[in-house]
């Protein structure tokens, strides 16, 4: 096995790693709390980046994009609900 073929079998061994991780933490997204379903919303968004760019399918990016957009409405919502209520704003985005 050569060095690149090393390299790319690490990297899919991660991504199917945080995929298989993401897909635990969805069972457990609606007793989540706020900045916990924030995460997982961004975390989904960018992992489905992710294999976008691992398979060069292309023709499916704009369901990458619908969840990221989906993430950002969600952002809004809960830190429009913060400052109407008084309450901490939620976590910082991971990048």
């Amino acid at each position: 096995m050569t060095a690149p073929d090393a390299a790319g079998q690490a990297a899919d061994r991660f991504l199917l790693a945080e995929m298989v991780g993401l897909l635990n933490d969805a069972e457990h997204y609606v007793w989540g709390t706020s900045d916990q379903r924030l995460a997982y919303l961004e975390r989904r968004a960018k992992l489905l980046h992710r294999l976008m760019d691992a398979t060069g399918n292309e023709s499916s990016r704009y369901l990458a994009q619908d969840a990221e957009d989906r993430a950002a409405a969600a952002r809004a919502g809960v830190e429009a609900l913060a400052a109407e209520c008084g309450d901490p704003k939620p976590a910082p985005r991971q990048d």
